[in-house]
């Protein structure tokens, strides 16, 4: 065999078996959709998700280490081809360890509770719990859901690294616009700039987790 013809075999077979190396990884890195159950109470969109795939066990050292974390969330309704979001929830959850007590203080403010809603969890897997079972979060009104099939996307942040957003996230709880408040007058050009930039790419090096569930249509969700 020529010198030539054994370096190409050595290359081929070099392709192949970074190819057989690769091909499950991208696989497996692909990530399962986000857990979403949808519900109607009135003419009001609610969603329930399970976010167990964020809040690991591993999580416990991190949120018991006696400082206050922060963990900010972000809900949007998005056309499953793309485009602007038709609604957007967010949330801010503050969270204090007790190194006397060993209870997790937790403190939730959203629209509903700008102030803050506070709540006291005796262990690590309450506070698990608490932080993965979001239940019936307000997605504005049904017929604001696009005509064709959508979705739910997530972002979750832990310890917010960007001020500036973790300001907005908290003026937007505070006093949201119009748009985002069911039966608020839609103001689609301001919901849509907000929600550009909260659910933007994350910067390298954040702790951003971006969920999305699977396509939706709107004879799928079920009134209470």
């Amino acid at each position: 065999m020529s010198l030539g013809r054994h370096a190409r075999g050595l290359a081929a077979a070099f392709a192949i078996g970074v190819a057989a190396l690769t091909a499950p990884a991208a696989r497996a890195a692909a990530p399962a959709p986000l857990p979403v159950r949808l519900a109607t109470r009135g003419d009001v969109l609610l969603a329930t998700l399970d976010l167990s795939s964020v809040f690991v066990p591993s999580m416990e050292h991190q949120l018991g280490n006696g400082l206050t974390n922060v963990i900010a969330l972000w809900v949007a309704v998005l056309p499953e081809s793309g485009g602007e979001a038709e609604a957007l929830y967010g949330r801010v959850i503050e969270i204090l360890f007790d190194v006397w007590e060993e209870t997790y203080t937790v403190v939730v403010k959203d629209a509903r509770a700008p102030a803050g809603i506070r709540v006291v969890l005796r262990d690590f897997a309450a506070l698990r719990a608490f932080l993965s079972n979001v239940h019936d979060i307000d997605l504005g009104l049904v017929s604001d859901l696009p005509t064709g099939r959508f979705v739910i996307e997530a972002r979750v942040e832990v310890n917010p690294v960007s001020k500036e957003q973790l300001q907005r996230t908290r003026e937007y709880i505070a006093n949201p616009p119009a748009g985002a408040r069911p039966g608020g007058g839609a103001s689609r050009s301001v919901l849509g700039a907000v929600a550009s930039f909260l659910l933007r790419e994350p910067d390298p090096g954040t702790d951003v987790h971006r969920l999305r569930s699977r396509p939706f249509a709107r004879s799928e969700v079920a009134a209470r």
